[in-house]
């Protein structure tokens, strides 16, 4: 088993939409308030090195974990140790015997339940033969074991190595065929008839790798490349301030965090008085460390100046209880009060160096709601399945003297099969991962 390469680039597409003439002044934002030096990350770091590697070391018990199966699908399930778990026609396995390994063994499933490492195999040169396929045809003929004599070996008994011999034996064209075309053949064959699976660590790229080949549209045909150079050229790091506009369910949150790695803070915009329902964030197995204090929510009416607190909060803050039980009572509520004034306020007081979107509302109009929370020379990064909003949002940027380097560009991936004397790109792949536009924000001194 030979890991394939991976070769990804991106393609500026930005030059398609030239700046408009400038607008009038009013639609320009300009910072006046005194340049501020930007703040430090001073608190220690919680999360040592090992402690951030164990997350995506060790397959974890009572979490939920990725597996890949024979098929090359991921598969989500929950360890829960003494239980069984089933991943469909490829057999059953007790939680239990990978519970603790680490992660990236693949594990075959032996007949009597038991599982069985499997070791990976060399990559060698094939050697050349004289033998061509241009005389095999695919009737149907050459193959001697009918679906009923597999079915028969299977309810025999036979492994999944047997059938697969007793296939090739039977097979009157695999002795006629190349070198190549017979390890096409076996691997086609193991696929099928042997039962094993792959623990995947639940890192951002088989979060997103998974999100994106089950439901693109739910993260905004956003793949792990895209989400990648978004966090690239936001330039998320551990210990800074992040804006964060999420409409990919958690995806981009929970790659934020990822990225922290417990020191920083994101304040994550939302469109709900509750908060955000974050349903892909579970996956990623964050720690407490990841989110406590770092993760912050307030939805966009909060983020007006003019905005006050709903009535409910201002009397449950005024509110005098006479007895210690019912102040314990009205504790947690208090300072869930208390928390949500204070990250607003964290917001007003700005300096962010970043701010990252995937919604589906209109980029600029975002965008122009945050401009005056931005530090100087932060980043502004907007991800969308569709070019065209971009290319408006970009021609609007450029013609605000608060933006520069202002570009769009599209996330471009290609797998490649990296084999000796064959490694050739794979024939099918994704044919869009969504667009990118991104700029810097300047601080314009002109009007003090």
């Amino acid at each position: 088993m030979v890991d394939d390469g991976v070769a990804a680039s991106s393609s500026d597409v930005s030059r398609s939409a030239p700046p408009p003439e400038e607008k009038g002044a009013g639609e320009h934002v300009a910072c006046t308030e005194p340049t501020r030096k930007k703040p430090r990350w001073e608190k220690p770091i919680p999360l040592a090195n090992a402690e951030l590697r164990s997350r995506t070391r060790f397959v974890p018990a009572r979490q939920q974990t990725l597996l890949r199966l024979p098929s090359g699908v991921m598969k989500q399930v929950t360890l829960e140790p003494g239980k069984m778990i089933s991943i469909g026609k490829f057999g059953t396995f007790k939680a239990d015997e990978i519970i603790g390994r680490p992660f990236g063994l693949t594990y075959e499933i032996l007949a009597d339940g038991s599982l069985k490492i499997m070791q990976q195999a060399v990559a060698e040169a094939l050697v050349e033969s004289e033998a061509t396929n241009e005389n095999i045809f695919d009737d149907g003929d050459s193959q001697a074991l009918s679906y009923e004599d597999i079915q028969a070996l299977k309810q025999g008994g036979a492994t999944g190595r047997e059938i697969i011999q007793k296939q090739l034996e039977g097979n009157k064209s695999y002795e006629l065929r190349t070198t190549y075309s017979q390890e096409k053949i076996m691997k086609r064959k193991e696929s099928k008839h042997l039962h094993f699976f792959t623990p995947l660590p639940p890192d951002t790229f088989h979060v997103a790798a998974y999100h994106f080949e089950r439901n693109p549209d739910k993260v905004r045909g956003m793949r792990s490349d895209a989400l990648a150079q978004c966090l690239s050229f936001a330039n998320v790091q551990a210990g800074g301030k992040y804006l964060v506009v999420d409409g990919t369910g958690g995806l981009l949150t929970g790659a934020v965090l990822e990225r922290l790695g417990g020191a920083g803070s994101v304040h994550l915009i939302h469109d709900a008085d509750s908060p955000p329902a974050l349903e892909l964030m579970p996956l990623f197995n964050l720690t407490p460390s990841h989110t406590d204090g770092i993760l912050k929510t307030m939805h966009w009416a909060a983020t007006e100046p003019a905005w006050t607190l709903p009535s409910h909060m201002t009397d449950e803050l005024a509110k005098v209880y006479a007895t210690e039980r019912e102040r314990q009572r009205a504790r947690k509520k208090r300072e869930g009060i208390t928390d949500f004034i204070t990250t607003r306020q964290q917001f007003f007081d700005g300096e962010f160096d970043a701010v990252l979107v995937a919604s589906p509302y209109e980029p600029y109009s975002v965008v122009y709601r945050l401009i005056p929370y931005l530090a100087g020379s932060s980043n502004v990064v907007v991800h969308s399945p569709h070019l065209q909003p971009l290319i408006e949002a970009q021609a609007r940027m450029r013609a605000n003297p608060v933006f520069v380097n202002v570009s769009v560009t599209e996330p471009w991936l290609r797998r490649y099969q990296v084999l000796p004397q064959r490694t050739h790109p794979d024939m099918m792949t994704s044919a869009s991962a969504g667009y990118i536009l991104h700029g810097i924000r300047i601080l314009d001194t002109s009007t003090e």
